[in-house]
């Protein structure tokens, strides 16, 4: 699948939000007020262009013509990613029970590797553009450089903050004033993991996850 434009990919992270919210897709006029477009046509070509890259499929005679590709021809890894559900204790985080369901997103538009999903609540980081609500696309790792926001394990809970790592302690930081920072030994007595490296949001609503 060819990667898509800036454009092309906020119009498409739109059309999958809208199909995960309401179980249908947006019209081409709800998409043009949206995005403030000053015609539909101007909507029209950019669909044509994210159809013609292999991402929808479109039917130019019904109101909600779009389609989000889940095609034989593409497997389940290169045009989902699996979202992570509840983890439960003693279970293997990858195991298939920890997963609930797959997002009908190409992994290429998140730049590609193993990645998960998870559902974010709470306040925490909303001064890194993270808000409750979203979901957290993850690329699978267990080392992420000082500074990153990554997803962490600790005791089975997931949760997603600013990592700084030193010999002996582990620091997760907040993106919000009014959060304090957690600070952790690293000895066995903490089992701590890191998950992953953040790497982006798809923006919905009403969804229950982690912190």
């Amino acid at each position: 699948m060819k990667k898509l434009t800036e454009k092309q990919f906020e119009i498409y992270e739109f059309i999958t939000s809208w199909q995960m919210k309401k179980s249908y897709p947006p019209t081409q006029a709800e998409i043009r007020d949206h995005f403030g477009f000053s015609s539909q046509n101007a909507v029209r070509s950019h669909l044509a262009l994210i159809e013609k890259k292999g991402y929808i499929r479109l039917n130019w005679g019904k109101a909600r013509g779009i389609k989000l590709i889940q095609s034989s021809s593409i497997s389940s890894k290169e045009s989902s990613i699996p979202l992570l559900g509840n983890i439960a204790a003693g279970v293997p985080l990858w195991a298939e029970q920890n997963f609930e369901d797959h997002l009908p997103i190409a992994p290429a538009l998140f730049g590609g590797g193993e990645l998960f999903a998870l559902k974010v609540i709470g306040e925490s980081m909303i001064e890194a553009g993270i808000i409750n609500g979203d979901v957290a696309i993850i690329r699978r790792q267990n080392v992420v450089d000082n500074g990153e926001i990554a997803a962490v394990l600790i005791d089975q809970e997931a949760t997603l903050k600013r990592v700084f790592l030193s010999s002996d302690s582990l620091i997760l930081k907040p993106e919000n004033i009014s959060f304090k920072n957690l600070e952790y030994p690293r000895n066995e007595n903490y089992p701590i993991h890191i998950l992953g490296r953040y790497m982006g949001i798809v923006r919905t609503e009403n969804n229950r996850g982690f912190s």
